[in-house]
């Protein structure tokens, strides 16, 4: 059986807590505005694991930030939540970002340089490449299944440019990696370090850890 990954669980309960706090007369939540909010949580979650460059205006000044300070803006449960930002879209590079000249209330992100980026792209090749034997098992079970590019309509390799032009391609693979693996890429991207993921951070908890 296939584990869902805490980012997945997150990610729901947010959106839950959101619409079930939803009632009477000064809280109108309908299905277009629970599909846009979760619209918005997925892309901020999705640009915070590929660690994208997030530019948010504030006060009518361009600021460069992370993802996780996008993803308090954009959730309507996080004491930081600003109405004001209604959109995130990705783009290819800041230049772009600049190029298009979006109004205020419209967060953009793109990769980081090209570098770097190939780097994480190298790891999430790492983590497809993984055997049934490399990928470690849990409460009798393999933590995930084996999976291929071409299952979520990607083939090798994965490209800078799909990360943006493909992104919801790129988010279902990565968000089948364990946090284990997901991690490991984190840590290796920066320095260009090898990929050995941390048996112990893979393993499923025990005893009152449960």
């Amino acid at each position: 059986m296939k584990i869902m990954s805490h980012m997945c669980v997150l990610l729901l309960i947010i959106v839950i807590a959101t619409f079930s706090a939803c009632s009477t007369e000064s809280d109108i939540c309908d299905y277009g505005e629970e599909e846009r909010v979760m619209d918005l949580l997925t892309k901020s979650l999705y640009g915070h694991g590929m660690l994208f460059r997030f530019r948010i205006i504030v006060d009518g000044e361009a600021r460069i930030m992370s993802g996780s300070s996008a993803r308090m803006r954009l959730n309507p449960r996080d004491e930081f939540h600003d109405p004001f930002y209604t959109d995130l879209i990705f783009v290819h590079n800041e230049a772009e970002a600049n190029a298009l000249d979006l109004p205020d209330n419209i967060i953009v992100a793109w990769p980081r340089d090209a570098e770097w980026t190939d780097r994480l792209i190298a790891g999430i090749h790492w983590a497809v490449n993984r055997t049934e034997d490399e990928i470690p098992r849990g409460w009798g079970q393999q933590l995930r299944p084996v999976v291929t590019l071409e299952e979520f309509g990607l083939f090798y390799p994965i490209t800078i440019e799909d990360l943006v032009d493909n992104w919801e391609k790129v988010n279902a693979l990565w968000t089948t990696f364990t946090d284990s693996e997901r991690q490991s890429i984190h840590n290796a991207a920066p320095m260009g370090g090898s990929l050995v993921p941390d048996p112990e951070a893979d393993a499923p908890p025990t005893g009152d850890d449960e």
